[in-house]
Formats: structure tokens, sequence, C-alpha cells
């Protein structure tokens, strides 16, 4: 890739849609007995059969979506927003980013301005982070934490 400059008018590159991690068959072993364990607890001693039967949906829902593989997705940094697949945030519902580039992270994250889904994050892939970062601070404020979120830490360490 060019080295960048005052000039690029954008940064493209493919990523996958969210960080997978191959789950083996004692990962899925390990969450149905935890889920079979907590479902008996509300059941049995606490006579709750909302709370088990809620659990027992949110496990089916733990089970079907660790089998998800993500999918590709077109990333564009341009003068006006980025462009994620079909859909396109202009840096004005933006309020900073920070870019997250350790062992086991390498992502640009994003807060917006908006109730919901407040929090976006890209994959980087082989996307260079520096790049990243020095296009993203001609239009946006960056961050002083670059560490990743607590969400991305918990979901690493579950391998989710």
């Amino acid at each position: 890739m060019p080295p960048l400059t005052k000039k690029t008018l954008s940064l493209t590159w493919q990523a996958p849609e969210y960080r997978h991690y191959e789950k083996n068959l004692g990962w899925y072993v390990t969450a149905i007995a935890l889920g079979i364990l907590v479902i008996g607890f509300f059941v049995i001693v606490q006579s709750d059969y909302f709370a088990a039967i809620t659990l027992a949906v949110i496990l089916a829902f733990v089970i079907f979506f660790a089998k998800q593989t993500p999918q590709a997705v077109d990333i564009e940094l341009s003068g006006k927003g980025i462009r994620y697949g079909n859909v396109f945030i202009p840096y004005k519902q933006i309020k900073y980013f920070w870019v997250v580039h350790n062992e086991n992270h390498k992502t640009v994250n994003f807060h917006t301005n908006t109730y919901v889904n407040n929090l976006v994050i890209f994959e980087l892939e082989g996307q260079n982070p520096d790049e990243v970062r020095d296009f993203l601070i001609q239009h946006l404020p960056e961050h002083e934490e670059t560490r990743e979120t607590p969400i991305q830490r918990i979901s690493h360490k579950l391998r989710f």
C-alpha cells in the first residue's frame, strides 16, 4: 500500500465482520454443562421456571451464534465518513476513535452519538493501524485510552 499523505482521499480494506474464535468440542461441552447447572439451580433451588426457560433460550442462541463464521466486509474511510459494507456513518455522528493494536486485538473503535450501538468496532485485518490512525486524526478526535473494551477482553478470554 502506498504511504499515507495529505492527498490520500480514502483508505479501504476488507475484514471479517467480527473476530472469530474456533471452538472445539470442549468449549461446547463446558458451555452446555454450565448452562444446565444454572438452569437446574433456577428450577430446583429457586423454583423460577421463567428464568430457567429464559436461560435455556439464551443458551440455545449462544450455541447457535458460536457456530457462525463472519462474512468479509468492505470498509472505507473517506473524507466524509466511514462506509462499512452498505452502511455509511458520517463523521458528525462519531464523538471520537481509538486504535487497538496488541497481541489479542487489531481494531479501530468508534464512539458514536447514537443511543443504540454507540460503540462500533472494525477489525483491521491486514490494514496498517498507524495509517488508519493517521487518516482518522485528520477528521476525528482521538481518545487517549487505546485499550480494548471490557467486552473485547471478556470475549477473548471466553473465545466467543
